[in-house]
């Protein structure tokens, strides 16, 4: 008797713990945005911006992730003008001058990372997997369904959808 209800105890603990972790996939999947990220407490989400312009983070309940953002460079683009005329005497081309024109750019491209994500540590932490990063581990904080924050080594990430 005392086997069975050890046996059955553990089976409702199974249950709940599935149930809580098909509650927190559901919730974690969807297109997130950084609201705030932080590194060591201090506020670092204007720098996050401006590195990672438009960022997004796309968690599927099929274990897939993808990260997209912009970069934003400043090219150099230099222009060679020449200015020439012919010599009515030689008839040949004579070059008068070349003017150099330089502009600066702003030009941005994206970027994208994709990988798998797996809940880990009873469901303490997401685990990221891709090509780019290699195996990260983040700790979940705090969720429901519009809102995640995740801690990756001193980096707070606010996310909302």
């Amino acid at each position: 008797m005392k086997k069975a209800i050890f046996l059955f105890s553990i089976l409702i603990t199974l249950l709940i713990a599935g149930c809580n972790q098909k509650d927190l996939i559901h919730d974690i999947d969807g297109t997130w945005h950084v609201q705030k990220y932080a590194v060591n407490g201090a506020d670092m989400t204007s720098k996050f911006d401006s590195a990672y312009a438009g960022f997004t983070w796309q968690f599927s309940g099929s274990a897939n992730f993808y990260q997209q953002w912009n970069i934003i460079g400043i090219y150099t683009l230099y222009s060679l003008d020449t200015v020439a005329s012919i010599n009515p005497v030689t008839q040949t081309l004579v070059i008068d001058s070349v003017i150099t024109t330089i502009a600066r750019v702003p030009t941005d491209f994206g970027k994208s990372v994709q990988g798998n994500w797996y809940l880990t540590n009873g469901n303490q932490f997401i685990e990221t997997i891709d090509p780019v990063y290699g195996t990260r581990l983040y700790q979940i904080l705090d969720h429901s369904k519009n809102s995640l924050h995740l801690l990756y080594n001193n980096q707070d990430y606010y996310l909302s959808k």
